[in-house]
């Protein structure tokens, strides 16, 4: 009897999930016989949700995702029969809803799930499928950290944090968000919190560490950033200490109610103070900025001409040209929803151009960077709701989230040179205040919070900081404050350079990895392959992930976890046995 083939799968999130479904789907549907057994690797108690996802978090953390979408896109795993191996199907997102009884009862607008909600769909989805296998010895679960990868032509040696050692054949690499070294600001406040006794969360999560009786109602707090990671803590530091919202009559406002545990004072700063960007309250109202067929088949077309001209393609004139058209012809189509505008298709477009290349542009069609921050975000609230005129950048980073669809889903793996991936994936990240937008109810807390006057942003772009015996001093326009304890929510980009995790590290010191750029992921192939510092293509470790960041673009969407580059690894695995 021959030797079964082992594949190793290290980071059993959505991810290796996927990776594990797509092998066996795959293989059914093969002439191979390739006898398959599969190794996984999870540190976290919930294979399938790994860390980000994990059912147990607090329930204020709120996916990014609504329920709509993830109804319409999150499919089920069909029925695999190979040989002696029954893997039963899973639902699909919306199924999965309807047998738990659990569909959002007001369907006039979006509803944004916990992620612990998530995170039990994809816990018990991965059951399903580890059972199956387990019974038929077909897969092993190991509850380990991997610190180090061995490998050569033959096979590859995944070594755990206690040292024990297992031996594969090849490799893929599944692992999410890695620990990244901090930067010189953080290496300094560290030291000074060790020093005075002072409390600094580094890490943006588990955002239920800041639950905590160190924090009291006169506790002053900052927060280092203004986007979807500091949604979530003020939310557990409002919320999670008992506070609530309601809303106000005939009002898109709520009334927050503090509790008399919860702290009065939060802070929120970043380097340039612009605050987050809802989606759109509905379905309905998302639906004024789908672009047309016709218009998706311009960027579609944008994308498979600088492909096919690749060796021509420098940087990524071909995307933001394709989706300032887009957009033009969108907010002309909004009409009367719209800011008001004797612009020609032909002008709108170049404007819309300017602004992607210059986010700071100002122009009566777009909400200015330099407008008072409480009332940028009512206008943007009242935009969502569709009840004011829709600005033109509203309307761009609408446009920019249906692209992304399209983008993750047909085209994230680009054949393009690497300054042209660079700047694809500058343009993407500049897009997401508005494409990854919070929910609405995120913004309609933020804004109780300040009309409370618990969330203050006096200082809020930028600020001047001072490290004093009592915590941090935040001054700005000749204001100043002290807060006693500081929580950074900016999550650092998938840069390899910076990833300090042992597991890299070691990759990076081997030369089997090589950077896209400084500022971004590691080489691969389509199939996940990882290109070696010295070219070499044929190396038995794949990533699917973050850190391909560069190689692909859809390295942030769940749903996309379940896509092509998954499918394309394990067609890669089959056929090359």
């Amino acid at each position: 009897m021959s030797k079964p083939y082992a594949i190793g799968i290290v980071g059993v999130g959505p991810r290796g999930l996927a990776a594990l479904e797509s092998l066996f789907l795959v293989k059914s549907n093969s002439k191979a016989s390739l006898d398959l057994h599969v190794k996984l690797f999870e540190a976290s108690p919930y294979p399938g949700a790994g860390q980000i996802w994990t059912p147990d978090q607090v329930e204020t953390n709120l996916s990014n995702i609504h329920e709509r979408n993830l109804s319409n896109d999150l499919a089920g795993r069909p029925a695999i029969n190979i040989g002696a191996i029954f893997i039963p199907e899973f639902p699909g997102y919306a199924d999965w809803l309807t047998d738990r009884k659990d569909a959002p009862a007001n369907a006039s607008k979006d509803h944004f799930p916990a992620r612990s909600k998530l995170g039990i769909y994809l816990y018990e989805r991965f059951l399903t499928i580890y059972d199956a296998l387990k019974g038929q010895n077909k897969a092993e679960l190991f509850s380990a950290e991997i610190v180090q990868i061995d490998a050569n032509e033959q096979s590859g040696i995944i070594i755990t944090k206690d040292a024990q050692q297992h031996t594969v054949d090849e490799i893929v690499l599944t692992i999410g968000h890695q620990p990244t070294y901090d930067s010189e600001q953080l290496q300094l406040w560290d030291t000074h919190a060790k020093q005075n006794n002072l409390k600094l969360y580094k890490d943006p999560y588990p955002v239920g560490a800041l639950e905590t009786d160190a924090i009291t109602p006169e506790t002053k707090i900052a927060l280092r950033g203004f986007g979807l990671s500091m949604v979530d803590q003020v939310r557990a530091l409002s919320i999670g200490f008992g506070g609530s919202f309601v809303p106000i009559a005939d009002s898109v406002e709520l009334n927050y109610i503090p509790s008399e545990e919860a702290p009065r004072e939060l802070v929120a700063f970043s380097l340039n103070g612009l605050p987050p960007v809802p989606k759109p309250f509905s379905g309905e109202i998302d639906s004024w900025f789908k672009p047309s067929e016709e218009e998706l088949k311009l960027l579609i077309q944008a994308v498979e001409q600088a492909e096919a001209n690749a060796s021509t393609i420098s940087d990524a004139s071909f995307l933001i040209e394709a989706i300032a058209q887009i957009t033009s012809s969108v907010y002309k189509r909004l009409g009367s929803k719209a800011k008001a505008t004797d612009l020609s298709a032909d002008d709108l477009t170049e404007l819309t151009l300017q602004v992607i290349k210059k986010p700071d542009s100002e122009h009566t069609l777009l909400v200015s960077t330099k407008k008072d921050t409480l009332e940028a975000m009512l206008l943007y609230l009242h935009m969502a709701y569709g009840i004011t005129e829709i600005s033109l950048d509203y309307c761009l980073g609408q446009v920019w989230r249906f692209a992304l669809g399209v983008l993750y889903h047909d085209y994230t793996y680009m054949n393009l040179g690497d300054d042209a991936m660079v700047d694809v994936v500058k343009y993407i990240e500049a897009s997401k205040r508005y494409s990854y937008g919070p929910p609405v109810k995120s913004l309609q807390q933020l804004i109780a919070l300040i009309k409370a006057g618990v969330l203050n942003l006096d200082f809020v772009a930028d600020p001047e900081i001072s490290l004093v015996p009592e915590g941090w001093q935040l001054r700005k326009d000749g204001k100043t404050i002290v807060v006693q304890v500081m929580v950074n929510s900016v999550i650092d980009a998938p840069q390899l350079a910076k990833v300090s995790s042992p597991l890299i590290a070691h990759l990076r010191t081997d030369k089997r990895v090589d950077a896209v750029s400084y500022k971004l992921g590691l080489h691969t192939l389509e199939d996940g392959r990882i290109i070696s510092k010295g070219g070499n293509t044929h190396q038995n470790i794949a990533l699917l992930g973050r850190l391909a960041k560069g190689s692909v673009v859809g390295v942030d969407d769940l749903i996309e976890c379940f896509g092509k580059p998954a499918r394309k690894w394990a067609e890669g695995v089959l056929n090359r046995n």
